[in-house]
């Protein structure tokens, strides 16, 4: 069983229609407007894309979408949750094999949302840098949302807990083992300039904070009473979105790479 079977039927539920989980994913696609101001009639490939919420909004937008992810519960939940008539191909898929998948066929961006890239190891990310500048287009980016080592959110807020060792536990570079509704995954986290220094086929366009302000998703339960506490933070990181320095102690970053 892949690594996110078991959320499949309730992932929408417990992120992507809470406030914090519509928060952080308007800082995304804010984010997405600056960096690829135009998807209409572009082939997008979208890595660990879970239940297809963004590939519906790529979709909608006018873009070519084949949305794919290493969970086959996740691709049938994505399935149901697209029109009849839609631009998405959803297709199951190991991130690691990406060099053989579609090999006839090129994209004008890659994506990946909210740490799929986290559940890769140091070597398996060089790994896919590589394979996804050949599967660009030329000029194409690689557009990621992905967990840096340092979290100011996480580390005040398990600090106020005492527990100690899940303040700091981004740090471990070996990983750590991430209870994701009482399953272990392993998860790596990645400082910005870690993830420039993988790779020379890339040149950076665009690097900005996602959840400065905004919380991880866990404390969503404290915010869904207090909504407008959420909006005031939700246009604090508005207001930084385009400065890169937050980038490495936020919850997530954007970071757009172009192919050279």
């Amino acid at each position: 069983m892949a690594d996110f079977d078991h959320i499949a039927s309730t992932y929408d539920n417990s992120f992507t229609n809470t406030l914090v989980g519509k928060a952080q994913r308007k800082l995304v696609y804010t984010s997405l407007a600056n960096a690829f101001p135009n998807f209409n009639e572009k082939e997008i490939l979208e890595i660990n894309c879970g239940t297809g919420e963004d590939a519906l909004y790529f979709s909608k937008l006018g873009a070519q979408v084949i949305a794919t992810d290493i969970s086959p519960t996740m691709i049938k939940s994505a399935r149901a949750k697209a029109p009849p008539q839609t631009t998405i191909s959803f297709e199951v898929l190991d991130i690691n094999d990406l060099d053989s998948f579609k090999k006839e066929q090129s994209f004008d961006l890659i994506f990946s949302n909210f740490g799929g890239l986290n559940c890769l190891t140091e070597l398996e990310i060089k790994s896919f840098l590589k394979v996804a500048s050949r599967k660009l287009k030329p000029n194409g980016k690689i557009c990621l949302v992905i967990m840096p080592e340092k979290c100011a959110w996480e580390t005040i807020y398990f600090l106020a807990k005492f527990k100690f060792k899940t303040a700091f536990r981004r740090g471990i570079k070996s990983g750590v083992s991430a209870n994701v509704e009482g399953k272990g995954v392993t998860t790596y986290y990645y400082a910005p300039k870690r993830i420039q220094s993988f790779t020379k086929e890339f040149e950076t366009k665009q690097l900005n904070p996602i959840g400065l302000f905004v919380p991880p998703s866990y404390l969503d339960p404290f915010f869904q009473k207090r909504p407008e506490k959420l909006e005031k933070l939700v246009q604090k990181d508005l207001k930084r979105i385009n400065n890169p320095k937050f980038s490495s102690i936020s919850d997530h970053y954007f970071i757009c790479l172009e192919k050279k």
